[in-house]
């Protein structure tokens, strides 16, 4: 799909609908998310929720996949770590 340009907020929710849309402001998700699977946000702009962090929109459908591995990833990580705690 050719990625489009836009100059508003509005013009990315007329064009994909706001329901279409995840926000995103987790840095390491976005990273993982960007090298990964190589999807690019379809807006970018200061949270409004969380201070001093940049909120990233994706198309929903896009994320699918990329969050069902993310979750795997933190799974995994959270269940090394447990292993690596109860040796000690």
């Amino acid at each position: 799909m050719k990625k489009q340009l836009f100059d508003s907020f509005e013009e990315v929710v007329e064009a994909f609908g706001e329901d279409n849309l995840v926000i995103i402001t987790f840095m390491p998700q976005i990273i993982f998310y960007l090298s990964n699977f190589n999807i690019q946000p379809v807006w970018t702009t200061p949270s409004e929720v969380n201070d001093n962090k940049l909120a990233f929109y994706f198309i929903k459908a896009e994320t699918k996949k990329p969050y069902e591995a993310w979750q795997k990833r933190r799974l995994e990580k959270e269940h090394k770590k447990s292993q690596s705690q109860g040796e000690n």
